[in-house]
């Protein structure tokens, strides 16, 4: 396993420990560094486990020079976005919610909008329990 998955998963748990302490104490900055330690947390240990199944296909293929290249590649571009996300975490979270919002839209994911008359563009199948 690779080491950035261990240092992410730790890193997460951190974060959750240090939201924790700060929702306890009502500490907004506690709370901010603790989410931002668990969304850079997450996003190391996705790209250990990335590293991880590069190498192992890369050994099953056999893929030698070429395999170690593109791993390379994959730790320089991660250590980009390590950086991008420890320059601006805000915007880092904001890309990330917008990411994901855009996955949901493509996936078909039933979004809901809440307007003044109510909630809007939802199939009736969607409220029968």
């Amino acid at each position: 396993m690779d080491e950035n998955r261990f240092e992410g998963a730790a890193r997460k748990v951190g974060g959750k420990i240090e939201g924790a302490v700060g929702d306890l104490t009502g500490d907004g900055k506690m709370q901010a560094d603790g989410a931002m330690d668990r969304v850079s947390g997450a996003a190391q240990n996705a790209y250990g486990s990335a590293k991880d199944a590069v190498r192992q296909a890369a050994d099953k293929v056999g893929a030698g020079d070429f395999g170690s290249g593109m791993l390379d590649q994959i730790e320089e571009a991660g250590d980009m976005l390590a950086e991008q996300v420890d320059a601006r975490p805000i915007t880092a979270i904001l890309v990330a919610a917008g990411v994901g919002f855009l996955i949901a839209l493509a996936t078909g994911f039933p979004v809901t909008v809440l307007t003044w008359s109510g909630v809007a563009s939802v199939s009736n199948a969607y409220y029968d329990v």
